[in-house]
Formats: C-alpha cells, sequence, structure tokens
C-alpha cells in the first residue's frame, strides 16, 4: 500500500489554495469547485471544501531546511505558528496553524541524515 494523498477539509477553497500556493510555493495540479490538489513530489496533498471543518489528528510535516528561515518565512506570509521549534533526536519541528485551524508542520531532518 502507498498513501493515495493526504486532505485537508476547508471551509474558504479560494482563500486556502491562495495560503498553500504561498506556504508550497507551487501551483495547484488541479482544481475543481470542492476539491484542489498539489502534487508534492511522489505525494499529493488535497483540500476538500467542507460546511464546516474540526481539525484533524494527522498532520503534514514539510521539509524545511533550514527550519528557522522557513519559519520566518511562514509567519511573514501570515501563517500562525503554534508552538516554539522543538528539536529531537530525530529532527527538528515547528508547528503551524492555516486559516481553518488544520495545524501542518515543518521537519528538518538531522544533520547526519540525507533527505
Amino acid at each position: 500500500m502507498q498513501i493515495a494523498f493526504i486532505s485537508y477539509p476547508v471551509t474558504d477553497l479560494t482563500r486556502a489554495v491562495e495560503f498553500y500556493q504561498k506556504v508550497l510555493e507551487i501551483e495547484p495540479l488541479f482544481q475543481r469547485e470542492d476539491w484542489v490538489e498539489f502534487k508534492l513530489e511522489n505525494q499529493r496533498f488535497a483540500l476538500q471544501k467542507a460546511p464546516v471543518t474540526e481539525p484533524s489528528g494527522a498532520v503534514l510535516y514539510l521539509l524545511a531546511q533550514p527550519l528557522e528561515r522557513q519559519v520566518e518565512r511562514l509567519e511573514r506570509l501570515g501563517a500562525k505558528l503554534v508552538n516554539t521549534s522543538e528539536i529531537y533526536s530525530y529532527g527538528k519541528l515547528a508547528r503551524f496553524e492555516d486559516p481553518d485551524g488544520n495545524i501542518f508542520g515543518l521537519y528538518e531532518p538531522p544533520m547526519n541524515t540525507k533527505h
């Protein structure tokens, strides 16, 4: 089995697309009335229009090297930082909230790990 896509429910699809275009620095792969997909390497990230949203338990983590520079960039774009950067043996993490309250994160692997 492999992941087909990861999706977030959003109440305002236009706002969400504009937000994630800035975050991901790419255009959508395709867009429909209630669904938009971005292609991230061999994965798909989708935004699904929903009447009401509740943040999901899953978190999309984007590779960020160096993490600090990407945190600053996302804050300038209006992303809300949920926590300060955390450092673990497996790398650095920072989490943000999108306009609908979905949590997404940045990940920087440890120096001795290549991604």
